[in-house]
């Protein structure tokens, strides 16, 4: 991780060194570069006489207090926090006309320092790009695939993933965990009369937020994702944020579609790696179960008015697996809800963010596990959740208060759980 860290900063002093270029006879010859911070974007460094290199920085912080209510067979428990929700710096730098990107993002409130680090390479004249590194990955629902930043929920995250899950709700809390993933992505795009298309694939390690420690080769993680877009393309990111922020002048629609393949899944559902003991194979060999996950999505936006949906479900392949060593117990689908996270849910979600930056939110899930069995790691959820935010000086600043009602239902008990989150968040 030190080296990788070395070779980020190395890089970014190489692409400052070219502000100092040098003329024949020895002299320092100025040229063309501008220096700009914008509200909500952070700062835009461009050198080059046709401002060729490219260099954005931009720092995340949000605080927070959270009030929550269990309400369980041992009666009410009541527990409240304050905490640094995010607090992270995102530098991105593209230089040679845009033909070469790269990006890292710390994060300061986690034991992962470096939650990306990624280099990309543009092809076909800008219609594909190749990526090396860990990123978001493009095989999640929609909103995995959005930055933190713009979550329609604010709250505590833990390293970009969804443990906490009150900020992504019952979909990702079960089916996601980690949203980065380290591996090699390609990306591309073309265009059909109005319609914009997106398909990309990618090969990951399958072992989640990992790229940057030792793994054990147990096999790599397939997949793809293609989306729609009918009416033409979003503004900037709008496609992959929960609110429309940038209030889309015309209707915009997105339908995405995606699935991935992680050949011997060593945790529940792909996003870590030896989190799983007991599978053996007909040899009496430790061994995993083939994780599958499909995604459906949509999202619709027009003038402050949002609309998202999704849905994704997770299951299990493999042959001649086995619960003890000596394989006279077999692994079936059953007794496999044990050790993945087997079943579907579907998130659907709504905004409206109104002229002078208010915004008022609504959020549903529901989570259903495929065998409702005393030990399923999926439990039979329904998640609701209403918030307020205010959006503040171009998105640079933002306040919200959202409260969620948790209902978690087994074969043996029901609890039920109120949270309450008033964050604010600064980007610089």
């Amino acid at each position: 991780m030190k080296k990788l860290f070395l070779f980020y900063c190395l890089a970014a002093l190489g692409l400052l060194n070219k502000a100092n270029a040098q003329n024949v006879d020895g002299q320092s010859t100025p040229i063309d570069s501008s220096i700009m911070y914008v509200n909500g974007e952070g700062t835009f460094l461009r050198l080059g006489k046709t401002q060729d290199t490219k260099l954005n920085l931009i720092t995340t912080i949000q605080t927070g207090f959270q009030f929550n209510q269990l309400d369980s067979t041992n009666g009410l428990t009541n527990t409240n926090r304050m905490s640094l929700n995010m607090v992270r710096m995102s530098f991105t730098a593209s230089t040679l006309k845009d033909k070469v990107t790269m990006g890292i993002v710390t994060d300061f409130t986690s034991v992962t320092p470096i939650l990306e680090g990624w280099v990309g390479f543009s092809v076909w004249k800008k219609h594909g790009k190749i990526i090396l590194g860990q990123r978001q990955t493009n095989t999640n629902n929609r909103l995995a695939m959005a930055d933190e930043r713009y979550a329609q929920v604010m709250g505590q995250t833990f390293a970009g993933k969804s443990n906490d899950g009150i900020v992504y709700g019952g979909l990702m809390q079960n089916f996601v965990g980690s949203t980065r993933e380290g591996g090699l992505f390609f990306e591309t795009n073309f265009k059909f009369k109005n319609w914009k298309i997106y398909p990309s694939v990618s090969i990951t390690t399958g072992e989640g937020q990992n790229f940057f420690a030792s793994q054990p080769n147990l096999g790599f993680k397939y997949g793809g994702r293609i989306d729609v877009l009918p009416f033409g393309d979003f503004i900037k990111n709008n496609a992959f944020i929960a609110h429309d922020i940038y209030r889309e002048h015309k209707p915009k629609l997105a339908v995405g579609f995606a699935a991935s393949y992680n050949v011997k899944a060593s945790s529940a559902i792909g996003t870590d790696n030896a989190q799983i003991t007991g599978i053996y194979n007909k040899s009496g060999v430790a061994d995993y179960a083939n994780y599958t996950k499909v995604v459906a999505d949509f999202i619709f936006k027009q003038n402050g008015f949002a609309l998202v949906a999704e849905y994704v479900n997770g299951s299990i392949s493999g042959t001649d697996l086995f619960t003890n060593v000596s394989n006279t117990n077999k692994l079936t689908p059953v007794l496999a809800s044990e050790y993945y996270n087997l079943g579907s849910a579907f998130n659907i979600q709504s905004s409206y963010v109104f002229n002078n930056g208010w915004a008022v939110d609504g959020r549903y899930a529901s989570v259903m596990p495929e065998f409702d069995v005393v030990n399923s790691n999926i439990r039979t959820q329904q998640w609701y959740t209403f918030g307020v935010n205010k959006f503040m000086k171009n998105n640079a600043a933002k306040i919200g208060l959202n409260i969620n009602y948790m209902e978690n239902v087994t074969p043996l008990i029901t609890t039920k759980k109120i949270a309450a989150n008033l964050a604010v968040q600064i980007l610089l």
